[in-house]
């Protein structure tokens, strides 16, 4: 199969499975909590991946350091979804999470630095309209600096805006440090190991916070287990893409756009309301993420 075409499918897959299991994350968070709902979506997560697993059940000769460094990323990987999680909690998902799709230009000026990828002008321009697109979302933008500075003097304020430009942070760097790692290799392993030390680490924040990961609501399995599958397939679709084909901008970018189904989903099924410039900027953020990925 062509890569290009690779890096297309995979991108695409990576959009619809974050933006489904986006969806299910706030509808669950409502219900049990943050911490909770990110624990066991990552621990059901374990089990699609464990059968991929035993179908090809090989491991990658990577060395004590190469296996250190991956369980470093499963850490990682479950630290960092936590403010994101936390964020979802407090504010409009159909806000927030277009903001948090804008870690794709994160990665881009990352690996401009760090690797020295050019960035052409026409996409230093697809930049500058994310960055438009996420002062329209806030109304006015002085109140990115009051949000962030915790004096939310406005009702339209995004509220869980510190934690979610957090979250995007530490997933840009996770996922430079994941492409570089999973680059050319099979990865199921990979995605295995991080997802079960993910699991652990978020087992261990909840104890340190003594945040109880039980709950009584048992209508709330259906949304875990969408969480957990759409992630899952999500980062299998992403990772079969850096895994075999070149095109790794065009993979980021276009499962970037994942706040497309998640708005989409939330506007119909949660109700959620948004002004008219906040949806204007949640547009433009969606066509600048886009437009980064095919300039």
């Amino acid at each position: 199969m062509n890569t290009l075409l690779i890096a297309v499918l995979a991108g695409l897959g990576g959009m619809l499975g974050w933006g489904f299991a986006d969806f299910f994350a706030k509808k669950t968070i409502d219900k049990i909590g943050d911490v909770t709902t990110l624990f066991w979506g990552q621990l059901i997560g374990i089990m699609p991946i464990l059968i991929l697993f035993l179908f090809h059940p090989t491991l990658p000769t990577l060395g004590t350091n190469g296996y250190v460094y991956l369980v470093f990323l499963g850490i990682w990987s479950g630290l960092s979804y936590i403010p994101t999680y936390i964020a979802f909690g407090k504010g409009k998902i159909s806000l927030l999470s277009p903001i948090f799709a804008s870690y794709a230009v994160v990665v881009s000026i990352l690996s401009a630095i760090f690797f020295g990828e050019l960035i052409p002008g026409s996409r230093i321009a697809a930049f500058v309209i994310v960055f438009v697109g996420i002062l329209l979302v806030n109304g006015d933008p002085r109140m990115v600096w009051s949000t962030l500075t915790g004096k939310e003097r406005s009702p339209d304020a995004v509220k869980g805006l510190p934690e979610i430009f957090l979250a995007i942070v530490l997933y840009s760097l996770w996922l430079i440090a994941l492409d570089q790692f999973v680059s050319g290799n099979d990865w199921v392993p990979f995605l295995l190991v991080i997802r079960i030390f993910s699991s652990i680490s978020l087992f261990i924040y909840a104890k340190l916070r003594h945040i109880n990961l039980m709950f009584s609501d048992q209508t709330v399995w259906k949304f875990l287990v969408g969480i957990g599958a759409f992630d899952v397939a999500a980062f299998a679709f992403v990772s079969w893409g850096y895994s075999v084909s070149p095109f790794v901008s065009v993979v980021t970018m276009l499962s970037a756009a994942f706040s497309l189904p998640t708005i989409i989903l939330a506007r119909i099924f949660l109700k959620e309301r948004a002004t008219i410039l906040q949806t204007v900027g949640t547009t433009v953020i969606i066509f600048g993420v886009v437009l980064v990925a095919i300039l």
